[in-house]
């Protein structure tokens, strides 16, 4: 046995190492987890996601349990995977500090512009849209920690009809603000058990957190299908994470990772991972010398052949637009009126 094989037995984490899609070694631990590791064994599909960054970090799901975990390239074609079960709960002290935070802020913009006018401010629809959508997620996040779970209602859908309904709604509005969005994809359908509204609300927050890193640049989604997964990703023209992004992706919970005021509460990646993991699906964000790029598969089968073919319509949550309150941290206030609140 060689130095390094030893050095991965005595890794305090489920460890192993990969090279072009098959295991060439496996720690107890990570055998523990998921016996079927084995050495010269092909990496399971929930594991198998585009693998070519120096480093990144993600969510698996394999049967009821979920993973986080974190990928190196150590040279030569191998990769060291590195994973742990999940917190039980998604939503961390760090991540509810935050969001109240951010609440308490727009609560003070709110009060403070009707205490100074006498009429109401042009900005009140955009803070209102950005409360809802923080206290929508913390409701979500909460939900997800409890012993029923987030409403989850799978239909057989179509997951490429979903992309262009979204980019088709989310472009124009983030044109206007210097950001240019394309999905791109040789696919003309994808039929895959999904629910849509979830997988709309995961697709608008990953958009979102793109366009927090790009301010002004180009956002790319595609799909494709590899072997029996559908394969999203989603990449940017921005720069490379800051310390405090990629906190936020490996879920490190550390005061000094507490977002600053209108940086967001960083509770999008979270909810997106538990979607993907309601999905039974896989998520990893990759890093280099650019912008991160964010790998998604999902099962695109078993179908049940009864279902009919769903692809959302556009929906609203508590009389607003779901499109709206996804960007409200984003767009400008001009976009957003008084009417809608009413």
């Amino acid at each position: 046995m060689s130095d390094f094989n030893l050095l991965l037995d005595a890794f305090p984490e489920a460890a192993l190492l990969a090279r072009q899609g098959l295991i060439t070694a496996v720690n107890p631990l990570a055998r523990h987890y998921l016996p079927q590791l084995e050495a010269g064994a092909p990496l399971p599909e929930y594991m198998a996601v585009p693998l070519h960054a120096p480093s990144g970090a993600g969510a698996f799901t394999a049967g009821l349990s979920r993973y986080d975990f974190s990928v190196r390239d150590m040279g030569g074609g191998e990769t060291l995977v590195l994973f742990h079960p999940a917190p039980q709960s998604a939503l961390t002290d760090t991540q509810l500090d935050g969001a109240l935070r951010q609440m308490r802020q727009l609560l003070n913009d709110v009060l403070v512009s009707i205490d100074q006018q006498s009429q109401l401010p042009a900005s009140l629809p955009k803070s209102y849209y950005q409360m809802f959508r923080l206290l929508n997620n913390l409701e979500f996040l909460r939900s997800a920690a409890d012993r029923q779970g987030v409403d989850f209602h799978p239909v057989t859908m179509d997951l490429a009809g979903l992309c262009r309904h979204v980019t088709d709604a989310a472009a124009p509005l983030l044109a206007d603000q210097g950001v240019q969005l394309t999905f791109v994809s040789s696919l003309t359908s994808l039929l895959i058990p999904g629910d849509p509204q979830l997988l709309q609300r995961l697709l608008l927050e990953l958009i979102a957190n793109s366009v927090r890193a790009v301010g002004k640049g180009a956002i790319r989604l595609s799909l494709s299908l590899q072997g029996r997964r559908a394969l999203l990703s989603l990449s940017d023209s921005g720069a490379a994470p800051t310390p405090r992004q990629l906190a936020a992706m490996v879920q490190q919970d550390s005061d000094q990772f507490i977002p600053a005021p209108g940086s967001g509460a960083g509770l999008g990646l979270p909810i997106a991972r538990h979607i993907a993991a309601l999905h039974g699906g896989s998520m990893l964000v990759e890093w280099g010398q650019s912008g991160p790029t964010v790998f998604l598969t999902l099962p695109a089968g078993p179908l049940d052949p009864r279902a009919a073919v769903n692809t959302p319509a556009p929906q609203t949550d508590g009389g607003l637009s779901p499109l709206l309150v996804a960007l409200a941290d984003v767009l400008p206030a001009s976009l957003f009126r008084l009417d809608d609140l009413e």
